[in-house]
Parts: structure tokens; sequence; C-alpha cells
């Protein structure tokens, strides 16, 4: 949507998520009436939105939420994309809750009330698991809530590009723990030097063009996929409750 659907929009003047934390100067300097800027947040949220709500509480909210167990799944690869190379029920781990991440972190609901009770407005709550049904029905919803207009003919609804394939992500995996490369979650920022950075940075990359080129194979899979289920009747609760939730807010 960040590339394809949100600059397309008639009527709002669309913010690249690159420029997003320049919001407050843009809003400052912008004569358009609105303005719509987007940003992916996961630990992070509740203290980006509370520097939104505290300088603009009249905002209108959209949040995308995708089932809690595939945004962790998704999480994860990203993880190990960037160097992690602990196993998938370590990096969050609903038994014991000592994961990298916390149990905490991947609920959803506790942000919807976080939302509800820092700004003037009613957020719009969508799922990803819709936009990929019909999406051009998810894209009607979101014009109705921002009160602006699109043509379908301007619309791509290919893919912009496919994630890291699990061969390259396992082969990432076993380099960096072979090579005892810090998790990137353990180095602290006054350590991560731009040298630093940059160094990690080739390895990972080369390793990941590398494995994409070789006859690689794993017998174990990235994520089990009997984990996943395990992970999705954990969260349960916490995913009915953010559709009861969206529910409410139709009819009301």
């Amino acid at each position: 949507m960040q590339n394809k659907f949100f600059h397309k929009l008639k009527g709002i003047r669309y913010i690249h998520t690159s420029k997003y934390f320049g919001y407050s100067k843009i809003i400052e300097d912008s004569r358009e009436d609105k303005l719509l800027f987007s940003r992916e947040f996961d630990r992070q949220f509740e203290r980006e939105v509370s520097k939104i709500a505290e300088k603009y509480p009249y905002a209108k909210i959209i949040i995308v939420l995708r089932s809690n167990e595939h945004w962790i799944a998704s999480q994860y690869r990203r993880y190990v994309k960037n160097g992690g190379y602990a196993s998938f029920d370590k990096f969050i781990d609903i038994k014991s809750d000592e994961g990298i991440w916390k149990i905490k972190d991947a609920y959803f609901y506790p942000n919807l009330l976080f939302i509800e009770k820092h700004f003037d407005n009613k957020p719009l709550v969508l799922f990803y698991e819709d936009l990929k049904n019909d999406p051009h029905a998810f894209f009607d919803k979101i014009i109705h809530f921002t009160g602006t207009r699109y043509d379908k003919k301007e619309i791509s609804l290919s893919s912009k590009h496919k994630s890291y394939s699990d061969k390259q992500l396992q082969f990432v995996k076993n380099i960096t723990q072979k090579l005892k490369i810090n998790d990137h979650y353990k180095v602290s920022e006054e350590k991560m030097t731009w040298l630093r950075y940059r160094k990690r940075w080739l390895v990972l990359h080369l390793a990941l063009y590398l494995a994409k080129i070789l006859p690689l194979k794993y017998k174990e899979e990235l994520i089990p996929g009997n984990i996943l289920n395990e992970y999705k009747a954990f969260y349960k609760e916490d995913w009915d409750k953010c559709i009861g939730y969206a529910n409410k807010l139709k009819s009301s």
C-alpha cells in the first residue's frame, strides 16, 4: 500500500514512510487540508503513537493488523535476515516468556485501546488477510474513512517484491551463528558504529546472495508449521478481541 496505493489517493497528500520521522515539520509547513503518513511499528508502538497523540489528538488513525502468529513469523524472518540466529520459539517464548521479544509484544488488542484512549476519533481497524482476499473492498474502507477517492485503473495489484526464501534465511542464520556475530538486539546503539554496521550489512547481504545461487537443502524448517499452530492458539483470544472491536466499530 505504501508504494502502490496511498500515493494514488486523490484529495489527500501522502507522505512516504521514509519521511515519517519528519512529520512534525511537514505538518507545520503544509498548506494541504489532509495529510496521510504511514509507518510500520512493533515494540515501539506506544512510544511513537504517544508522541503523535500529544501534538495531534484529533488525528484519524488507520491500523492494519495481521494474525498474531503470521505477524510474529514475519518479525522473526526479519530478525534472522538482520543477523539473529535464535530459534523461532526462542524469539518469542510462549511457554516461559524468556524470549528475545516478550509475549506482550505480540498482543494487538491493547494497542487498539491505547489509540482509543489517546485520540479524539475511533480508529479504522483493518486486517491484512482482507487485503489479500479482496483488495478493492479493503481500499474502499480507507477512502470512506479519509474522505478521498481513487481510480481502480491506476492501482497495480501485482507483488512489489518477494521476501527472502527460507533457504536464504537458513543460510544466513548458520553463517551468523558460526561467525558468532552478535545478535543485533544485544548490540547497543553506542557500540553499533557506522563502520560496524556496514561490515555487518555486507556480510549478511553477501550470505543472502550466495544462498540464492547455491544448491542448498535443509532438513529442518525455518519456522515449523506445528509451532505456528501453537502460537495461533495461544494468541487466539487477543485476535478474537481485535475482530470483535472492529465489528463493533462497524455497527456503531
